[in-house]
């Protein structure tokens, strides 16, 4: 059973922050409410991690529907990996989705993290992907001042860190940073290594390496507890410390670092589209952005891919390879999907082109894998 275009059901998972209000909001619902589902996962092919909470059976794995009934979206991509994700199988021909793209809304500041640099996951832990980060900002609560906690701007040593989140010296720990402001239509770059806190009020895509591992330096904010087992990976806080970045980057050379400039691929009558992650970043994933306001044939690059529809209205339509490859015919025209702002959806490798036929302007970001799925 295959279906070049699926839309994906809402995928809330459980986070040790509270939000979602935001979230609510872009899908257009009559009752927004702030609780502890802040994340949805899309498409997610990763499992969640929820150490000291209520275990839940998959949480965080994305299901489909289909007309064969519903399924977990990992094992109907595994049963159909040509159809799905044309090349970008390894060669030893084993596969896994090398990005997690989330819908995130924070209705308070989130703890102090970092997650594990590429390297680190690789040498030190011995795991396949740490957790390089990319944020696209969409919108902020009203009232708020939106801004992120990224890098030290004020570093202190190791052994100094080592002090302050031992002894949960909140006073020290925020003198380590400056508010750095972001605003809607921003894109940025999270380094595995350096910390960072969301600031309250920011819905945004996120964008990352598929793994949930983090330190959690941070233990309590506004009366959310982080779990004992959830702060240092199943490690000790000697083994955590080597994570970090202590570099001392000032606003200005944080800003200049970290955050990305969006680039103009292509415009025509009726489209605009956008990179706004690019490849040489990392290899796990980039990112497009796709502003339509007339309808419009735009190619498919032969990518497995996850969208989400950002503002606006349409309907896709999607027209295979004339390759023959795994039964398909010339020409032939895969099952159209209607969508609205908050909606996700798949669209296969098979799929060549796609029609998007907007109800009003709509944009769409799109996030592919990189070269990692093809080593």
């Amino acid at each position: 059973m295959k279906e070049g275009l699926m839309k994906l059901p809402k995928n809330r998972v459980r986070r040790n922050y509270l939000g979602g209000a935001g979230i609510d909001r872009l899908h257009g619902e009559a009752v927004c409410r702030d609780n502890d589902r802040p994340e949805e996962w899309i498409g997610s092919m990763v499992e969640a991690v929820n150490l000291g909470m209520e275990p839940v059976e998959n949480e965080g794995l994305a299901m489909v529907e289909t007309k064969e009934g519903r399924f977990c979206l990992r094992d109907l991509v595994d049963k159909n990996r040509r159809f799905y994700l044309g090349e970008s199988v390894r060669k030893d021909g084993t596969w896994q989705l090398s990005f997690l793209l989330k819908i995130l809304d924070s209705a308070m500041r989130l703890h102090v993290q970092a997650h594990p640099s590429t390297k680190f996951a690789n040498e030190v832990m011995e795991k396949p992907y740490g957790k390089l980060e990319c944020y696209y900002i969409l919108n902020a609560r009203e009232g708020i001042d939106p801004y992120i906690r990224l890098g030290f701007q004020h570093a202190p040593s190791r052994e100094e860190w080592k002090q302050i989140v031992e002894a949960q010296d909140m006073g020290r720990m925020d003198a380590c940073f400056e508010k750095i402001p972001v605003r809607p239509g921003e894109v940025w770059y999270i380094p595995g290594g350096m910390p960072h806190a969301i600031g309250e009020g920011i819905t945004m895509l996120e964008i990352m390496e598929p793994s949930d591992l983090v330190v959690r330096c941070e233990f309590e904010r506004e009366g959310v507890v982080v779990p004992e087992e959830a702060r240092y990976m199943g490690r000790d806080l000697d083994f955590c410390l080597d994570v970090f970045d202590y570099t001392e980057y000032s606003k200005e050379e944080v800003i200049k670092k970290c955050r990305i400039t969006p680039q103009v691929l292509e415009k025509t009558a009726g489209y605009e589209r956008r990179r706004l992650v690019g490849e040489k970043l990392t290899p796990c994933f980039f990112v497009e952005s796709l502003r339509v306001w007339g309808e419009s044939e735009v190619p498919h690059n032969g990518k497995f891919t996850l969208g989400v529809v950002c503002g606006g209205s349409c309907r896709i339509e999607g027209f295979g390879r004339p390759d023959g490859g795994e039964g398909r015919q010339e020409g032939e025209k895969y099952e159209g999907i209607q969508l609205r702002q908050g909606d996700s959806f798949v669209i296969a490798a098979a799929v060549e082109t796609c029609r998007i036929v907007p109800e009003e302007e709509a944009e769409l970001v799109f996030v592919y894998p990189g070269e990692d799925m093809e080593r």
